[in-house]
């Protein structure tokens, strides 16, 4: 692609550089937009996403905070999926106080933590074995301005499940039923 005269868009380019990252070959997709910067094509806010991504499932989550720096001196907004992104990048390094504070930096700065914000959260607290603080956040959210969903409901009970609380578990799945919430094979299998 980048030897096609004329070039693609950038669009084209975050594009394919997407499906290489959902394909894991992260390393590869650093590359290619290290590339696209000697050919004089600007990367987006949406490109750097991706980079972001790469790096924080490479464990590089520092060097993702970099990229978001670089969005900044870009002037491009980061998206809530920037955001989410390298929320996703603390709790995979297991750094839960860092994302916490990451998301209570995102509410200072106007950004609404959504679904996929409080999920993230939710799994990396779930993962570490703090099942009940997860609870709690749950608690906070049924309170908040969205509903959880089934991908939500799910993570809880599957750490339910883990922490052999089966009895608490079929309660969650009683309450996630109760509120028209559809379970899904994930559910179940938890």
């Amino acid at each position: 692609m980048l030897h096609m005269h004329p070039l693609p868009s950038i669009v084209d380019f975050t594009q394919l550089l997407g499906a290489i990252c959902k394909n894991e070959y992260y390393s590869v997709v650093i590359t290619l937009i290290r590339d696209m910067g000697s050919f004089g094509i600007t990367p987006n806010v949406y490109t750097l996403n991706v980079l972001i991504n790469c790096y924080c499932h490479l464990n590089g989550v520092a060097l993702g905070f970099s990229v978001l720096a670089t969005i900044l001196k870009l002037g491009y907004q980061p998206t809530q999926s920037t955001l989410n992104t390298l929320l996703k990048g603390l709790c995979l390094q297991g750094n839960i106080s860092a994302a916490v504070r990451l998301v209570e930096e995102m509410e200072n700065k106007g950004y609404q933590p959504n679904v996929i914000t409080c999920g993230t959260i939710v799994n990396g607290l779930c993962k570490i074995g703090k099942t009940g603080a997860a609870i709690r956040l749950l608690r906070k959210i049924d309170n908040g301005k969205f509903e959880p969903d089934v991908v939500l409901y799910s993570t809880f009970i599957d750490s339910l499940c883990k922490d052999r609380l089966v009895t608490e578990a079929l309660n969650l799945l009683s309450e996630m039923i109760s509120k028209g919430i559809q379970s899904n094979h994930v559910t179940y299998t938890c």
